[in-house]
């Protein structure tokens, strides 16, 4: 399967500006699937979902990938062509009017992420755990009320971070590849997903922790953690120990 494919005909924007067909990519990206295959993971009917691989194959978003006869029929297992979808700028005023590709492309990457989330192996989630056998993990939902701008270049920024884990990734396999590092078999998946919106969801009319608790201390200003602990001489704190 490709890194890229290239979205170069409106025709194709308005095949993939589906939330169904996304999903059904999203499926075919990871495995090879017959239509009855994802009509049974989709919980729709074969015929609906056949018609959805149709118009996806027709447009080149999917491939059959190999046939199988079984019980006198010939199932057709389809795989996506490609992991990474881009836009041609030749299409740009298209995707000024239309925002539905965005959209659906932003809900792609939440979808994957589910997916990935749900057949992580547990060791994945030790956060809790000592910190030697802590894994690397960041999870963040949050809103930022400040000029776009600033937004813009505070993006600049962290754009350069995520070439950064590429750079770390490239001098990694160059180390693996000479013979000078052990390959693992472990990934760091990230899914970032962030948009201007004019509403609000996050306000409290109280932002503090209960009296007796006080946040863990962290190297970040304005993120905490999700353990927090007893203030010392707290009430509570002295309940149990006379307890």
């Amino acid at each position: 399967m490709k890194r890229y494919m290239v979205i170069e005909t409106v025709d194709q924007l308005k095949a993939i500006s589906d939330s169904l067909r996304m999903e059904i990519i999203t499926l075919l990206v990871k495995e090879e699937y017959t239509g009855k295959q994802l009509a049974t993971m989709l919980n729709l009917s074969a015929s609906k979902v056949h018609y959805h691989l149709k118009e996806l194959e027709n447009h080149q978003f999917v491939h059959v990938v190999r046939t199988e006869e079984k019980n006198g029929i010939v199932q057709k297992f389809y795989r996506a062509l490609a992991y990474d979808m881009k836009v041609s700028d030749a299409l740009l005023p298209s995707l000024q009017e239309d925002t539905i590709l965005m959209q659906e492309s932003l809900l792609n990457h939440l979808r994957s992420s589910i997916t990935r989330l749900y057949n992580a192996p547990e060791e994945s989630f030790l956060q809790f755990a000592d910190e030697e056998k802590r894994p690397p993990s960041i999870g963040l939902n949050s809103e930022v009320k400040a000029p776009r701008h600033e937004i813009h270049e505070w993006l600049k920024k962290y754009k350069a971070l995520i070439n950064e884990l590429g750079q770390m990734e490239h001098r990694y396999l160059q180390r693996v590849a000479n013979g000078e590092a052990e390959d693992t078999e472990e990934n760091f998946y990230l899914v970032t997903v962030g948009f201007m919106t004019n509403e609000r969801y996050y306000v409290a009319d109280d932002e503090s922790l209960p009296e007796n608790y006080e946040h863990v201390p962290t190297e970040y200003e304005h993120i905490t953690e999700k353990v927090v602990k007893k203030k010392k001489g707290s009430d509570s704190d002295d309940d149990a120990t006379r307890n």
